[in-house]
């Protein structure tokens, strides 16, 4: 007997005569289910989880939604519509995805419908018709029928083999887990300390790690990092315990990685890739295999967290303080705690996995509701060029001692030097009055891209023309050495070396183990084959002085990403820099400074010790929402202050932002009372008072995000 589809899988409506529809709408105000009736030529086909076109203010006009649930009678008093079209046959909106995004959604006080189009991909139809053809056998093929968008199979989801339990034995630590009868695993066992690691993950552990320095070579002769081989071997011994893993990564040379660690070990055909820079086919193809009822291993970027997965038995996040897992898209929830909320609904367990842990992590650990690794990691040899001991004598880019270092590790195969800013020169200032150089249209700061070209580094207009607000000088010139403009010095200081540059707009994700120079910046570092010979740090002071709260934590983030690509007996180098944080760095007591800031933070009721809320838009419209919170115990909030017009988001004039602090346990009733002013604010109920027309496009419209990491950013 042929196991079931998903449609078959997936509740139908028996004798509920009521479907409970979510509108695919981005109206804060529609975001609840609203009752349809199930017309008879639907009901059999009709099930849980499916696209459908509803009528939605007249019969004509028809809205897509996804069915959530049936119900045996309504709360409305009128006649209800009918569903007017089934949408595709699969159920894509799993009940476990649906009661995540509803969760996700509360917490952030957000729309559902936002997240669900972050993980539900777009329909390709002859995707689907492909997927549909491979999963059915001819004996229980649906016969064809027409319905919207050309579909002609009704009918889904791929062949499940009968679900493998978890054995009472894996939670042995040192007992190594068979494959779970797929053969994906290649029938290789994982590592005893790995095995140990998914025993505690399927039974629901949250766990942190702090991975090893250093580059792997897979027996395939290609190299990652170390922290790729552990978390894909992880991974498949989850896979192994018939259970699927959810791997999530900032980008894609991450992802690129993991997933060259997959195939070495034999994941085969139990990867399921799913990120942003997949075509459209590919993605919702990949989508499609992760809704089969049999375990997957799920890779992607942030919106891999909320891919279907049956039986999930983990959640593996790589580099959690990296702000690329932070969703730019309302209602802007964060990887991390969109996983939180998962693992905490479905029983799976979580793993955090960085070079150096965020604070969010370290506050999680310190609570006792994470738990992290016995063990110390092992790091790379890391040297500070101590200005006492050898004076700053610079003949370019770099001090001498660093340059001596980087001659004498070229002799051996390819160097890293790692500074802060792309382009030629990052600021460009009046020639005649030394003021920093403001765009016109933008007020934006102007720096140098190229050589002898300056442009805003803001919005991108070229700063032709360009006269000094001050003293009406006409003439630019350079300050402070970007990557280009590194490079161009390099060549000259190391002549005869061949450097590369890998930055934003010359990316490289390898490099060989041939001597080179590659001046990258933070966080394009290229891996290179055999680990770089040494690893030099430049411009510490400069990242240290960025405006964020969150400075000296990316700092340590990325001169730990930067040191883990050194060779086994390489060297890094702190050129130059001083304080707290660096000292850390280069003592190795990253996690002790993290206790010391998060004391602080504390104190100053700073997140993550407290949970905070920009509210922003006019005057009236945020004072509203404030004074919705009046009163309430644990909640205090900054502002409201007025956003300066223009910048890169063209900010119009007259508008404010507050920002509201408030205790973890106050979280969800203050986001339920923004929501609620949020909604009557998008509704219109206060602008029609004044004569203004409803909706969302009004300059002064509120609008919310929480957890904002940018938030007290200068």
């Amino acid at each position: 007997m042929a196991p079931a589809s998903a449609a078959e899988r997936a509740e139908a409506p028996g004798d509920r005569p009521v479907a409970q529809v979510l509108l695919d709408s981005a109206l804060p105000q529609l975001d609840h289910l609203f009752d349809y009736a199930v017309p008879p030529s639907l009901a059999a086909e009709l099930r849980v989880g499916q696209r459908v076109r509803v009528p939605f203010r007249s019969r004509e006009r028809k809205s897509f939604g996804y069915v959530v649930g049936f119900a045996e009678r309504s709360e409305f008093g009128g006649e209800l519509s009918p569903i007017a079209d089934i949408v595709g046959p699969v159920p894509v909106l799993q009940p476990e995805i649906w009661r995540l995004a509803r969760a996700v959604a509360d917490r952030a006080g957000g729309s559902a419908g936002d997240i669900l189009r972050l993980a539900i991909p777009s329909r390709q139809i002859r995707v689907e018709k492909r997927h549909l053809a491979a999963s059915e056998t001819p004996e229980d093929a649906i016969a064809a029928g027409s319905e919207p968008g050309g579909v002609a199979e009704a009918g889904s989801a791929a062949e499940a083999p009968e679900e493998v339990p978890a054995a009472e034995s894996a939670a042995s630590e040192s007992a190594a887990a068979e494959p779970g009868g797929s053969d994906a695993a290649a029938g290789a066992a994982a590592p005893p300390a790995e095995a140990a690691v998914a025993a505690a993950l399927v039974a629901g552990e949250r766990l942190a790690l702090t991975a090893s320095h250093g580059p792997e070579r897979l027996h395939t002769g290609e190299w990652v990092g170390g922290w790729a081989a552990q978390l894909a071997r992880v991974a498949l011994a989850v896979h192994a315990l018939g259970r699927s893993a959810i791997l999530v990564a900032p980008d894609y040379r991450d992802l690129d990685q993991l997933r060259d660690a997959l195939d070495a070990l034999g994941a085969g055909d139990a990867v399921v890739r799913v990120d942003a820079r997949q075509s459209g086919a590919e993605r919702y193809a990949g989508f499609l295999r992760a809704l089969d009822a049999q375990p997957r291993i799920v890779l992607g970027n942030r919106s891999a967290v909320y891919a279907p997965a049956h039986a999930l038995g983990a959640i593996l996040l790589w580099d959690d303080g990296d702000p690329v897992l932070a969703e730019p898209l309302a209602p802007y929830v964060h990887a991390r705690d969109a996983a939180l909320v998962r693992a905490e609904q479905s029983g799976a367990g979580l793993f955090f996995a960085a070079h150096a842990r965020s604070a969010e992590v370290q506050r999680l650990v310190d609570l006792g509701y994470v738990r992290a690794q016995r063990n110390p990691p092992r790091r790379a040899v890391i040297r500070h060029a101590d200005a006492a001991m050898t004076p700053d004598v610079f003949a370019g880019r770099v001090p001498e001692f660093a340059a001596r270092t980087i001659r004498g590790a070229l002799r051996e195969g390819p160097v890293l030097v790692q500074v802060a800013t792309p382009g030629y020169a990052p600021v460009a200032v009046c020639g005649e009055c030394g003021e920093l150089a403001r765009c016109r249209a933008c007020g934006g700061p102007i720096g140098f891209r190229t050589v002898g070209r300056a442009s805003c580094r803001w919005c991108g207009e070229y700063a032709a023309g360009w006269r000094c607000g001050g003293c009406d000088g006409r003439r630019l010139e350079e300050r402070g050495m970007g990557s280009a403009r590194t490079v161009e010095q390099f060549e000259r200081q190391f002549a005869g070396a061949r450097v590369l540059l890998s930055d934003g707009e010359h990316p490289r994700e390898r490099v060989d183990g041939r001597p080179a120079l590659v001046v990258a910046t933070r966080g394009a570092e290229p891996l290179a084959a055999g680990g770089y010979r040494a690893v030099v740090l430049l411009d510490a002071d400069r990242l240290l002085g960025l405006e964020t709260l969150r400075a000296g934590e990316d700092c340590l983030r990325w001169w730990e990403n930067a040191a883990a690509l050194v060779a086994e007996d390489g060297v890094c180098l702190m050129a130059a820099g001083g304080g707290p944080v660096v000292r850390a760095f280069v003592t190795g007591r990253v996690e002790e400074w993290l206790h010391g800031e998060l004391r602080d933070r504390h104190a100053l009721r700073y997140p993550p010790a407290v949970r905070v809320a920009s509210v922003s838009g006019g005057a009236e419209e945020v004072d509203r929402a404030l004074a919705a919170l009046a009163q309430l115990p644990g909640v205090d909030h900054l502002g409201p202050t007025a956003i300066p017009a223009g910048g890169a988001a063209k900010t119009p004039h007259g508008l404010v932002r507050a920002i509201v602090r408030f205790d973890y346990g106050q979280g969800a009733e203050v986001a339920r009372r923004l929501r609620g002013a949020l909604v009557a604010d998008a509704a219109g109920s206060a602008s029609r008072t004044r004569g203004r027309a409803p909706g969302r496009a009004r300059p002064e419209a509120l609008r919310l995000r929480f957890d904002d990491r940018g938030v007290f950013d200068g």
